[in-house]
């Protein structure tokens, strides 16, 4: 498989402005049904998986359990990410300034109770996201959403957006069922981030429009989901897909003697053992995950990782090419926060390197220091690559050029928290796309989510502030393309952020299972497989 440049610009960005754009294609009612339901799915997956509530779920896990439970506005065809096609929306009309957006919504979708899904509940479902404030409640930043009746729905924007589409795709947006989560503790009220208590019931019961429901949520197990009797579209392919927590090397030794029929954390050094496998298909490319260690600039934090000497170090000190060792074959060093798939990414001749030099001389400025903290998740796996390999690598090349770096690996869970609230003196993580637009990688400017967990505020670099707002705002794709590489390249000389690599992405599954492709969005949509 090869996945191809996303370019968000061209004809679809053009039709966005020009004033209205009716979408058509496949949708789930228009997908092939199985021939034959089939019992049961198993699927290998390192967990990040927190929550089984979309409006609080932000996980790359939570993601690809969220899409066979809960639908959205518009989703992406088996494979791609480039253009957004009817789900609930079956069109959509969008006015001249990109600041109006009306979405038509079909009249036969119902929640898995069989309850009709009318615009109340996406207006419910999109308030109740950006009330909770939860870490998936930037998506709504600038968006108000009304309804002027049963069947429409309308999303206002602040400023011109023409990410919106591809905005309502993500997972933490699909929508729920407004009465059932309202009559167990939920509300899109302005106080929901401390009023709405039905988390507890979502992690049980399903509320949603999807193929599947939930059957049982275990964040540390396995999850299972099984087919919604009451599916408005085509039935589900399986009676039921369990979604088992493995390593990358448990993953391997199960998909070889059939316990698992998917394997989605197999790293490149695995695939040779089973290439020759008959009974297994290998799907790869390039994943739009990236890879990065930040440095944070909040001095309250540490008096020592908020200063540019420090991040001088850290940047010119990391032996890029010898973290692709570790990333394995078919990896590549990305050159700026935007993968390289998608439109608005820098050029593989921007990647930052190697320059012991400039970094011992930034060693020397900042004089006789403390070790500094390295905190990362220990029991995560991407891709097959561990999370303590490449941070036992960056220590080795930061000790090369003066820096003592000590690491504090933790449980997931734990290592979140502490990235999550801003306390990590410096972090090693990774992110997912939300949606596929470089405007989901302008939260790693000053003031903006991923920003401030580095301790980064606009007061420190206004003029990337006033970047990220134009880069926002630009609907132009010239101008845009232009915009997000200044963004970027300013990020790299001054930024808080070391953009490391994007992994090979494979999936592994058995030669009987349809549908099983890497999904750029979701990693895998289940509700394509057997499909």
């Amino acid at each position: 498989m090869t996945l191809m440049r996303i370019s968000r610009g061209g004809a679809f960005v053009a039709a966005v402005i020009a004033g209205a754009l009716v979408l058509t294609g496949c949708t789930p009612a228009d997908t092939a049904a199985p021939d034959t339901v089939k019992d049961t799915l198993v699927l290998g997956k390192s967990f990040d998986l927190a929550t089984a509530d979309p409006a609080r779920s932000f996980e790359t896990t939570g993601g690809i359990f969220g899409r066979a439970v809960y639908d959205t506005l518009l989703t992406f065809a088996k494979g791609d990410a480039t253009t957004p096609i009817p789900m609930v929306a079956e069109s959509y009309e969008v006015n001249e300034g990109a600041t109006e957006y009306t979405f038509a919504l079909r009249d036969d979708v119902v929640f898995s109770d069989g309850t009709p899904l009318t615009s109340a509940d996406v207006v419910f479902s999109f308030d109740r996201v950006k009330n909770i404030q939860g870490n998936g409640s930037f998506l709504m930043e600038g968006l108000s959403v009304t309804a002027p009746d049963e069947s429409t729905v309308v999303i206002t924007s602040e400023k011109p957006n023409t990410a919106i589409p591809a905005i309502i795709t993500a997972q933490t947006l699909g929508i729920v069922n407004s009465e059932v989560v309202k009559a167990n503790g939920g509300t899109d009220a302005e106080d929901a981030s401390t009023t709405d208590t039905a988390e507890e019931f979502l992690n049980t019961t399903s509320a949603g429009s999807g193929p599947y429901i939930i059957e049982t949520f275990n964040t540390e197990t396995e999850t299972v989901i099984v087919a919604n009797p009451n599916y408005w579209g085509e039935p589900a392919a399986y009676e039921k897909i369990v979604l088992k927590n493995a390593t990358a090397e448990n993953q391997l030794m199960d998909v070889q003697s059939g316990t698992i029929d998917i394997a989605l954390d197999l790293g490149s050094d695995q695939l040779p053992a089973i290439e020759s496998n008959p009974d297994l298909v290998i799907e790869s490319g390039i994943s739009p995950t990236i890879f990065f260690l930040f440095s944070n600039a909040n001095p309250e934090i540490s008096e020592i990782t908020s200063t540019q000497a420090f991040r001088d170090a850290v940047k010119y000190g990391l032996d890029y090419d010898g973290l692709l060792e570790i990333a394995g074959d078919g990896s590549e060093q990305v050159a700026g926060v935007v993968p390289s798939v998608f439109f608005g990414a820098l050029k593989p001749a921007d990647v930052t390197v190697r320059d012991l030099d400039k970094a011992k001389a930034a060693v020397a400025e900042l004089g006789d220091i403390d070790p500094i903290e390295l905190e990362y998740p220990s029991d995560f796996s991407v891709a097959g690559i561990s999370f303590g390999a490449v941070a036992e690598r960056i220590q080795a090349n930061l000790k090369e050029v003066g820096l003592e770096i000590t690491l504090a690996p933790s449980p997931i869970s734990t290592a979140l928290d502490s990235y999550r609230g801003g306390t990590e003196e410096m972090g090693l993580w990774l992110w997912n796309p939300d949606y596929p637009d470089p405007a989901d990688y302008l939260v790693f400017a000053p003031d903006n989510i991923v920003g401030l967990r580095a301790g980064w505020t606009g007061g420190s670099h206004p003029e990337l502030v006033e970047l990220s707002d134009q880069a926002a705002i630009t609907t132009d794709e010239a101008e845009r393309e232009a915009i997000f590489r200044e963004y970027q390249l300013a990020m790299n000389e001054v930024g808080v952020f070391a953009p490391l690599f994007q992994p090979a992405a494979s999936v592994v599954a058995g030669k009987d299972i349809e549908g099983a492709v890497f999904s750029a969005v979701f990693g895998i949509d289940l509700t394509y497989i057997g499909k």
